[in-house]
Protein backbone atom coordinates (compact mmCIF):
# COMPACT_ATOMS: atom_id res chain seq x y z
CA UNK A 1 0.00 0.00 0.00
CA UNK A 2 1.05 3.15 -0.97
CA UNK A 3 2.05 5.78 2.13
CA UNK A 4 -0.44 8.87 2.62
CA UNK A 5 2.32 11.91 2.18
CA UNK A 6 2.84 9.70 -1.63
CA UNK A 7 -0.61 9.85 -2.53
CA UNK A 8 -0.84 13.71 -1.06
CA UNK A 9 1.97 14.43 -3.68
CA UNK A 10 0.66 12.18 -6.19
CA UNK A 11 -2.89 13.89 -5.90
CA UNK A 12 -0.73 17.58 -6.58
CA UNK A 13 1.35 16.40 -9.07
CA UNK A 14 -2.18 15.25 -11.05
CA UNK A 15 -3.40 18.96 -10.35
CA UNK A 16 -0.20 20.68 -11.49
CA UNK A 17 0.78 18.61 -14.47
CA UNK A 18 -3.02 19.66 -15.92
CA UNK A 19 -2.28 23.14 -14.33
CA UNK A 20 -5.19 23.41 -12.09
CA UNK A 21 -4.82 26.07 -8.74
CA UNK A 22 -4.70 24.80 -5.84
CA UNK A 23 -3.98 25.48 -2.06
CA UNK A 24 -3.75 23.16 0.69
CA UNK A 25 -5.79 24.15 3.71
CA UNK A 26 -7.62 22.45 6.43
CA UNK A 27 -6.14 19.96 9.33
CA UNK A 28 -2.72 19.07 7.27
CA UNK A 29 -2.09 22.89 6.45
CA UNK A 30 -2.38 23.56 10.61
CA UNK A 31 0.23 21.08 10.59
CA UNK A 32 2.56 22.77 8.59
CA UNK A 33 2.52 25.88 10.39
CA UNK A 34 1.33 24.69 13.81
CA UNK A 35 1.83 21.66 15.84
CA UNK A 36 1.86 17.96 14.81
CA UNK A 37 -1.25 15.50 15.02
CA UNK A 38 -2.63 13.03 13.50
CA UNK A 39 -4.86 13.75 10.51
CA UNK A 40 -6.26 11.00 7.82
CA UNK A 41 -7.46 12.92 4.85
CA UNK A 42 -6.35 16.48 2.76
CA UNK A 43 -8.00 19.24 1.80
CA UNK A 44 -7.59 21.37 -0.85
CA UNK A 45 -9.11 24.25 -2.63
CA UNK A 46 -8.86 24.25 -6.28
CA UNK A 47 -10.10 27.09 -8.99
CA UNK A 48 -11.56 25.48 -11.85
CA UNK A 49 -14.43 26.29 -14.15
CA UNK A 50 -17.28 23.91 -15.82
CA UNK A 51 -14.94 23.45 -18.77
CA UNK A 52 -12.29 21.69 -16.26
CA UNK A 53 -14.27 18.94 -15.33
CA UNK A 54 -12.86 16.51 -18.30
CA UNK A 55 -9.46 17.55 -16.18
CA UNK A 56 -10.64 15.67 -13.40
CA UNK A 57 -11.76 12.84 -15.38
CA UNK A 58 -8.75 12.25 -17.02
CA UNK A 59 -6.23 12.54 -13.97
CA UNK A 60 -8.00 10.51 -11.71
CA UNK A 61 -9.18 7.52 -13.39
CA UNK A 62 -11.66 4.80 -11.78
CA UNK A 63 -8.78 2.53 -11.49
CA UNK A 64 -6.81 4.55 -8.84
CA UNK A 65 -9.37 6.95 -7.55
CA UNK A 66 -13.06 6.89 -7.34
CA UNK A 67 -13.65 10.37 -8.98
CA UNK A 68 -17.50 12.18 -8.81
CA UNK A 69 -19.20 11.58 -12.57
CA UNK A 70 -19.11 14.81 -14.53
CA UNK A 71 -22.54 15.91 -13.80
CA UNK A 72 -21.67 16.19 -9.99
CA UNK A 73 -18.87 17.80 -10.55
CA UNK A 74 -20.40 20.46 -12.78
CA UNK A 75 -23.12 21.25 -10.49
CA UNK A 76 -20.48 21.46 -7.26
CA UNK A 77 -17.68 23.97 -9.72
CA UNK A 78 -21.28 25.81 -11.22
CA UNK A 79 -22.09 26.31 -6.89
CA UNK A 80 -18.64 26.17 -5.67
CA UNK A 81 -19.40 23.67 -3.71
CA UNK A 82 -17.31 20.45 -3.10
CA UNK A 83 -16.82 16.85 -3.91
CA UNK A 84 -14.10 14.33 -2.42
CA UNK A 85 -11.82 11.85 -4.47
CA UNK A 86 -11.22 8.82 -2.84
CA UNK A 87 -7.83 6.73 -3.23
CA UNK A 88 -8.91 3.11 -4.37
CA UNK A 89 -5.94 1.06 -2.67
CA UNK A 90 -5.93 2.73 0.57
CA UNK A 91 -9.43 4.81 0.74
CA UNK A 92 -7.71 8.06 1.48
CA UNK A 93 -10.28 10.78 1.60
CA UNK A 94 -8.98 13.99 -0.15
CA UNK A 95 -11.51 17.18 -0.26
CA UNK A 96 -11.65 18.94 -3.09
CA UNK A 97 -13.17 22.51 -2.01
CA UNK A 98 -14.05 24.99 -4.81
CA UNK A 99 -12.74 28.15 -4.48
CA UNK A 100 -15.48 30.31 -3.29
CA UNK A 101 -16.38 33.44 -4.81
CA UNK A 102 -16.56 35.97 -1.38
CA UNK A 103 -13.91 38.40 -0.92
CA UNK A 104 -11.82 36.86 1.28
CA UNK A 105 -11.67 33.55 -0.39
CA UNK A 106 -10.17 35.84 -3.53
CA UNK A 107 -7.55 37.34 -1.66
CA UNK A 108 -6.84 33.90 0.49
CA UNK A 109 -5.96 32.79 -3.06
CA UNK A 110 -3.74 35.30 -4.18
CA UNK A 111 -1.80 35.06 -1.11
CA UNK A 112 -1.38 31.38 -1.24
CA UNK A 113 2.67 29.94 -0.89
CA UNK A 114 4.89 27.54 -2.20
CA UNK A 115 5.92 25.80 1.34
CA UNK A 116 8.26 22.80 1.44
CA UNK A 117 6.60 19.94 1.75
CA UNK A 118 8.15 16.48 1.35
CA UNK A 119 11.37 15.10 0.18
CA UNK A 120 12.58 18.43 -1.57
CA UNK A 121 8.45 19.05 -3.23
CA UNK A 122 6.95 22.58 -2.80
CA UNK A 123 3.37 22.87 -2.69
CA UNK A 124 0.69 25.67 -2.51
CA UNK A 125 -0.37 26.40 1.15
CA UNK A 126 -2.95 28.78 2.56
CA UNK A 127 -1.09 31.10 4.35
CA UNK A 128 -1.20 30.43 8.52
CA UNK A 129 -3.39 33.57 8.98
CA UNK A 130 -5.92 32.38 6.47
CA UNK A 131 -6.04 28.89 7.92
CA UNK A 132 -6.57 30.53 11.14
CA UNK A 133 -9.60 32.35 9.79
CA UNK A 134 -11.05 29.83 8.38
CA UNK A 135 -10.32 27.60 11.44
CA UNK A 136 -12.43 29.99 13.75
CA UNK A 137 -15.25 29.73 10.30
CA UNK A 138 -14.97 26.10 11.16
CA UNK A 139 -14.95 26.08 15.08
CA UNK A 140 -17.90 29.03 15.01
CA UNK A 141 -20.08 26.36 12.97
CA UNK A 142 -19.48 23.25 14.66
CA UNK A 143 -17.96 24.14 17.78
CA UNK A 144 -15.12 21.48 17.70
CA UNK A 145 -12.21 22.58 20.05
CA UNK A 146 -9.66 20.98 17.88
CA UNK A 147 -10.04 24.14 15.64
CA UNK A 148 -8.67 26.41 18.42
CA UNK A 149 -6.04 23.54 19.19
CA UNK A 150 -5.01 23.83 15.46
CA UNK A 151 -5.01 27.94 15.89
CA UNK A 152 -2.82 28.00 19.24
CA UNK A 153 -0.62 25.58 17.45
CA UNK A 154 -0.16 28.10 14.65
CA UNK A 155 0.50 31.52 17.04
CA UNK A 156 2.99 29.45 19.21
CA UNK A 157 4.91 28.30 15.77
CA UNK A 158 4.49 30.84 12.92
CA UNK A 159 4.58 34.13 12.47
CA UNK A 160 1.55 36.02 11.80
CA UNK A 161 0.47 39.02 9.68
CA UNK A 162 -1.13 40.42 12.59
CA UNK A 163 -3.04 43.69 10.86
CA UNK A 164 -4.01 40.98 8.27
CA UNK A 165 -5.52 38.33 10.74
CA UNK A 166 -7.49 41.41 12.56
CA UNK A 167 -9.16 42.59 9.47
CA UNK A 168 -10.60 39.65 8.49
CA UNK A 169 -11.58 38.46 12.39
CA UNK A 170 -13.55 41.73 11.98
CA UNK A 171 -15.07 41.89 8.27
CA UNK A 172 -15.74 38.39 8.91
CA UNK A 173 -17.74 38.89 12.84
CA UNK A 174 -15.04 36.12 14.27
CA UNK A 175 -14.48 38.32 17.20
CA UNK A 176 -16.17 36.13 19.70
CA UNK A 177 -14.37 33.11 18.14
CA UNK A 178 -10.78 35.08 18.36
CA UNK A 179 -11.78 35.59 22.10
CA UNK A 180 -11.48 31.88 22.53
CA UNK A 181 -8.35 31.60 21.59
CA UNK A 182 -7.02 32.64 24.48
CA UNK A 183 -9.02 31.30 26.95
Amino acid sequence: MQNIIDIFLLVIEKLESENIHYMLVGSLAAVIYGEPRMTHDMDLVVDILPQDVFKFEKLFSIEEFYCPPKEILNAEIINRGQFNLIHQESGLKIDVVIRKATQHAKEEFLRRQKYPFWAGKDIYVATPEDIIIKKLVYYREGGSTKHLTDIRGILNQTKIDETYLNRWIIDLRLTNEWDQVNL
